[in-house]
């Protein structure tokens, strides 16, 4: 995969392996979904997870999972997770796994900015990425669903659109 595509040239230095560093979780919990969140997703996103998932062939909820993961616990401790996986796939398989997602059109958001939020998603995660997303959020003095969206808007549409969503947000707050 190249990161940038007018990229001149390749990487200058060699390929670590990531197995030989000591994980600093246990990869292990994050491979059942056993418990949901629900999430309300604006069209806008649901059309930029749209197109994620149309480009790579990969499930909406393993796009948002994987964006969590990473937005939680880093990048390089998501390639880690990569690898105990396939070291994984040499064992027994897991456990079946329960529904990922379902959808539902239902009510409309406030922020005009993104679109109305019309997309219901029961999404399964692992428990400890809910509960460090909960933590997180709560944090940030916002709840579940707000913080993902929040986070969903930087990650997926960039931090101008997200200074212009609070821009649009500050403005319906102070009307």
């Amino acid at each position: 995969m190249r990161f940038w595509p007018f990229a001149s040239r390749g990487a200058r230095v060699s390929a670590m392996d990531l197995s030989t560093l000591p994980p600093i979780i246990d990869f292990a919990l994050f491979a059942i979904n056993d418990v949901a969140i629900k999430l309300w997703l604006p069209i806008r996103l649901v059309t930029a997870l749209d197109t994620i998932s149309a480009d790579t062939e990969a499930s909406r909820p393993d796009i948002l999972r994987r964006l969590f993961f990473e937005h939680v616990y880093g990048r390089v401790l998501f390639e880690q997770l990569v690898v105990w996986q396939k070291q994984q796939e040499q064992t027994p398989p897991p456990p079946a796994v329960p529904p990922m997602i379902r959808c539902s059109p239902s009510r409309a958001s406030s922020i005009e900015y993104l679109g109305k939020s019309t997309e219901d998603y029961k999404l399964w995660l692992p428990l400890p990425l809910k509960t460090e997303l909960e933590s997180l959020a709560k944090k940030d003095g916002l709840g579940l669903s707000d913080y993902l969206r929040k986070i969903l808007v930087r990650l997926l549409l960039g931090e101008t659109a997200y200074a212009q969503w609070r821009t649009v947000i500050g403005e319906v707050l102070e009307d």
